[in-house]
């Protein structure tokens, strides 16, 4: 028969792991968020690049397809444009990855039996 004491700690113990796995799902579920808006960014930026070199210029894209009508007419501004876009996407992924990184480091200095 286990004292009142340790009862009192198991129940500690499990409201504790209940409670990191409540953060976990939430903290996934942020990421998930984050990760569609990033892509969904990329997606819109991408396939309004074209209208927005040719307003910049003053001329007329020929291809509205996307990326690749930057390429065919007026380039110098759109390889700056995607030069900027690709260096903050990059930047953004570079923090992401940081910051997951450090989160499993702390994680496995909080429960070092626990593999992740």
């Amino acid at each position: 028969m286990r004292t009142n004491e340790e009862r009192a700690g198991l129940v500690h113990k499990r409201t504790a792991e209940i409670k990191a796995k409540r953060q976990n799902k939430k903290q996934r579920a942020w990421d998930a968020i984050c990760i569609v808006v990033c892509l969904i960014l990329v997606v819109k930026i991408g396939s309004f690049m074209s209208g927005w070199t040719a307003g910049l210029t003053g001329s007329e894209v020929q291809h509205a397809s996307g990326a690749a009508s930057l390429v065919g007419s007026h380039a110098e501004l759109g390889y700056i444009l995607m030069g900027l876009f690709s260096f903050i996407l990059g930047i953004c992924v570079t923090v992401l990855l940081y910051r997951l990184h450090r989160r499993n480091k702390r994680a496995r200095q909080e429960n070092p039996n626990n593999e992740l």
